[in-house]
């Protein structure tokens, strides 16, 4: 079941006035019982509500790419880490950014394997390299989180 740490899509100004604030997502399961499903849906939600207030486009391609992201780093989670785990998603439409995270009580880093055309499964962490412009993993207490940075094409007019 997910429990709503924090639920903040906002299009107010920052204290400047000027600039969108980022929009944040966050949950976390007690039981680590999240599955890819549910966070696609949830990723999908989220982007759609950056679409809404934010001034940078979120086209069709990086929705499916970030779905794809948060599904191989949730399957992890749940074939190897089973047990209390997070996602959180933040936007910065003005920067561009889309960041995914996701947290597990598994101290192991994920240990990327040799590409095999033949092998079958042991390719999420290849496919999240792949579509995202950086992946770092962090320690945390109890455990680590797993961050994948997604950029957004600029909007018109922007540089």
């Amino acid at each position: 079941m997910a429990i709503p740490l924090r639920q903040k899509a906002s299009d107010e100004p920052d204290r400047n006035g000027d600039t969108p604030v980022a929009l944040r997502w966050n949950a976390h399961w007690d039981s680590g019982e999240i599955t890819a499903a549910e966070a696609r849906a949830a990723v999908g939600r989220f982007l759609e509500r950056v679409r809404v207030t934010g001034p940078a486009p979120v086209p069709d391609r990086v929705v499916q790419d970030a779905q794809l992201v948060v599904s191989e780093l949730i399957t992890n989670v749940v074939r190897h880490a089973p047990g209390p785990c997070g996602l959180s998603l933040e936007a910065e439409p003005e920067g561009g950014i889309v960041r995914i995270s996701v947290w597990d009580t598994s101290p192991l880093p994920p240990r990327p394997r040799a590409p095999d055309a033949g092998r079958v499964g042991g390719h999420g962490l290849e496919i999240v390299q792949a579509l995202s412009d950086t992946v770092t993993v962090t320690d945390r207490e109890g455990g680590k989180q797993i961050t994948a940075r997604l950029v957004l094409p600029a909007a018109p007019g922007q540089h």
